[in-house]
């Protein structure tokens, strides 16, 4: 009898055991379920992804090209020609989409390695730096583009460099692209984002074109007030509007030519599904031609967010 019970309590406890395992290798395999699931999602939102990305380039390419091409008719009257080179962005539908175009000359911007010493310094006192760190900074700018060794008063050359940790020193030549201020010493990330969109390396010369100045450029004038630059904006709009000549500031000097080149930079943006905007922009020289076109100097995309806040990390050309 007793061997009877001990016989069936071992079984109920193997019964047991075998349950468990069951339930354990259940759970497992809800597990694994889980995760290919989860995987197959994520692997289809990639995917999704890459293909908007794909299609949203493939789109500012487009609109990018042919505000290349309109540059042929930059001479033309604003009624003939839906999208001029006024700095704004103008509509060109495209396969079904709106991709917004538009393009300026790039003596709208200043050049980095012609900009005077007056000019540099305005610049970064109307982007918020303190007096202090924006005298360095403009000497250490100044260092990084000249051909000597020489140090200024608050500048940086290679030994200053060398003993932050950085063997390569000072470039002691001229900027080859603006994204290469962020190697100047003393600059931080947060200036450098304020500095990038009023600055070029390829207008090259030491005038702006104030027709197509943005804001940030027309503070950069030394001793010129945000009101005075305020009331040319709503000057310069007015002419727009009215179909007349954008009239010269009253302030700047020779800082100042109104006169266009042969360099311009193109812009492209589009919304995307999911919210935010995809943008481009290149700069060309309509005096030079390969057998693409006019010659291209750079060429960026990247996404502006729902807040508005650009990011061009990737570059071609």
């Amino acid at each position: 009898m007793n061997s009877l019970n001990t016989g069936r309590r071992h079984g109920s406890e193997q019964r047991g055991i075998a349950l468990v395992l069951v339930l354990w290798v259940i759970v497992l395999l809800s597990i694994i379920a889980g995760a290919m699931s989860m995987t197959q999602r994520t692997g289809v939102m990639m995917t999704g992804n890459i293909r908007q990305e794909r299609e949203a380039r493939a789109l500012l390419n487009a609109g990018l090209n042919f505000m290349a091409l309109m540059l042929e008719r930059r001479g033309r009257p604003v009624e003939d020609n839906p999208w001029p080179v006024d700095g704004r962005l103008h509509p060109f539908p495209f396969r079904g989409r709106l991709v917004w175009i538009g393009a300026a000359p790039e003596e709208a911007r200043i050049d980095l390695n012609q900009a005077r010493d007056e000019v540099l310094l305005g610049l970064l006192r109307s982007s918020g730096v303190d007096e202090e760190q924006a005298l360095a900074l403009r000497d250490a700018i100044l260092d990084w583009r000249d051909r000597d060794n020489n140090r200024r008063a608050e500048g940086a050359e290679d030994r200053d460099y060398h003993s932050d940790g950085r063997p390569i020193g000072a470039r002691d030549s001229r900027f080859l692209s603006v994204e290469e201020l962020q190697q100047v010493r003393g600059m931080t990330s947060e200036i450098y984002k304020k500095l990038a969109r009023a600055l070029t390396v390829d207008a090259r010369q030491r005038t702006v074109n104030p027709a197509f100045a943005s804001r940030e450029v027309l503070l950069a004038v030394p001793g010129v007030t945000p009101e005075e630059v305020d009331e040319y904006i709503a000057l310069r709009q007015q002419a727009r509007e009215q179909g007349l000549p954008v009239p010269m500031p009253a302030f700047g000097g020779a800082f100042f030519k109104n006169s266009m080149g042969t360099r311009f930079r193109l812009f492209a943006e589009l919304d995307l599904a999911g919210g935010g905007k995809a943008q481009a922009e290149m700069v060309v020289d309509t005096r030079k031609k390969t057998r693409k076109g006019y010659m291209l100097l750079q060429k960026k995309f990247g996404k502006l967010d729902s807040l508005g806040r650009a990011a061009l990390p990737q570059e071609e050309g």
